[in-house]
């Protein structure tokens, strides 16, 4: 059995991972901007030229999956909040629809946040390797 790298073993690692994909920034380096417009990542980190979609075709399955579980706890979480603040005389349509009104825009707004968290705890649990760089042969440069 191969060895752990200690790097990998480090919980402030992942912290900061985090830390960098929350101020929108390459988790990996701290550099950015990763976005041309709100909803159009860049290939690939400006400074450290990591490949943001770490090289595979269905990539963005994993962000799309954070962007859904946040948008939907945090529609649940709202619902919550309503019903123990207004309790007993909870408003059930003024809820369904400040919920419902609340469900469209929520994933727009939230997906830069998304992607590169996904991007962070991808990084966290496959740590970089040269392939997975612009320009070091296996991608091509941009």
């Amino acid at each position: 059995m191969p060895h752990a790298d200690p790097l990998q073993l480090q919980p402030g690692r992942a912290a900061t991972h985090l830390a960098r994909a929350l101020r929108l920034r390459c988790p990996n380096c701290g550099g950015g901007p990763l976005f041309r417009r709100w909803l159009v990542m860049r290939p690939s980190c400006p400074n450290c030229h990591l490949v943001l979609d770490r090289g595979e075709a269905d990539y963005f399955i994993g962000g799309y999956v954070v962007n859904f579980v946040g948008a939907e706890l945090a529609v649940a979480l709202g619902a919550l909040v309503a019903i123990v603040s207004t309790w007993p005389d909870v408003p059930w349509n003024g809820i369904k629809w400040a919920l419902l009104a609340l469900m469209v825009p929520l994933p727009v707004v939230t997906y830069p946040w998304a992607k590169t968290l996904w991007l962070a705890v991808d990084l966290t649990l496959r740590p970089v390797t040269l392939g997975d760089l612009v320009g070091h042969g296996e991608n091509p440069s941009p």
